[in-house]
């Protein structure tokens, strides 16, 4: 399933989300030493495996170095480009855990599920090199190692529910409440995603139950997208909206996927050339019957330019 990134990105700082699509952006991609982004904020730490920029509670990357002391598992990469990794801590004794501040920093982000960046050297120096496996959450620490769960391109993510926690004793047994609470989680997540009220009812009607995309009618499937992103409930209004199919929604937010205001057709990032979404690039984008709930072009052009600053050339 999905997990809505862009929700996630919402609840961060803007410094916070452009490093965050700095690795999402290159995934797959051997990199130099990353330099640090033109608002200052470094990327990783030549100190520590996992980085912890100052002044925030979470950690923004984790490193695995070749000659590093640590074991870590090499990254079992799955069937839908979403990956396993398992990072071991800093700190050789998993019982002095949270006498680092890094690893604090870590379980912080598992807490609140929000992402961190991952690298893996595959270059020794002089001229190192490192290949971006992307964004993970860290859905778990047992025994030292720290479990990411990794995103796909597509912004998909392998789901595995966690019953206890693993700091303390897991269940052996079978508990059909725990099962019961995580379905009603998924099931808030999807409405979350969805988007709710007023805002979702009118973008529905508009683009009558199909995606602007890709034609896709069930609406279970389809989620109110916003063009800008959402800045409270002024910003919900029909003509800053778009109705996608979840997959494109994904995309769209994380600006692999842009609309042309001029020509409304699709334009896509060069990274999906080669994906099943090359099929979508130069089609014409579905708009409501009525004029006056067209998109905004001036907030798709704004969405757009922001898009292709993003791209890698």
């Amino acid at each position: 399933m999905n997990v809505d990134l862009q929700s996630i990105f919402e609840r961060l700082s803007l410094n916070h989300k452009n490093a965050l699509l700095w690795f999402h952006q290159r995934q797959g991609q051997d990199v130099p030493w990353p330099q640090p982004l033109a608002d200052g904020t470094f990327l990783v730490n030549k100190a520590k495996g996992i980085h912890k920029p100052a002044g925030l509670q979470y950690a923004l990357s984790v490193r695995e170095s070749l000659s590093g002391p640590y074991d870590d598992h090499p990254p079992e990469v799955h069937s839908d480009g979403s990956w396993t990794y398992r990072y071991f801590q800093e700190q050789p004794d998993p019982a002095k855990r949270d006498s680092m501040f890094t690893n604090v920093a870590l379980l912080k982000c598992r807490d609140d599920e929000v992402p961190v960046g991952v690298l893996r050297q595959v270059k020794a120096k002089p001229n190192p090199q490192y290949r971006v496996l992307g964004l993970a959450l860290v859905r778990e620490w047992k025994d030292g190692y720290f479990r990411l769960e990794g995103f796909s391109p597509a912004g998909t993510i392998r789901q595995l529910e966690v019953i206890g926690n693993a700091d303390s004793k897991q269940e052996e047994t079978f508990n059909p409440e725990n099962i019961e609470d995580a379905r009603q989680r998924i099931m808030s997540a999807i409405v979350r995603r969805q988007g709710q009220g007023k805002f979702r009812a009118t973008v529905l009607s508009a683009y009558s139950n199909r995606c602007a995309i890709s034609g896709c009618d069930l609406p279970d499937a389809l989620e109110a997208a916003h063009i800008f992103r959402y800045l409270g409930p002024e910003t919900n209004l029909v003509t800053n909206g778009l109705l996608l199919r979840s997959d494109l929604h994904t995309l769209y937010d994380l600006g692999l996927i842009a609309i042309d205001p001029a020509t409304m057709k699709v334009v896509i990032a060069p990274r999906l050339q080669s994906s099943v979404y090359t099929d979508f690039a130069g089609k014409t984008v579905r708009v409501p019957n009525m004029p006056e709930e067209h998109p905004s072009h001036a907030a798709l052009k704004k969405h757009a330019d922001w898009a292709k600053t993003t791209w890698q050339k």
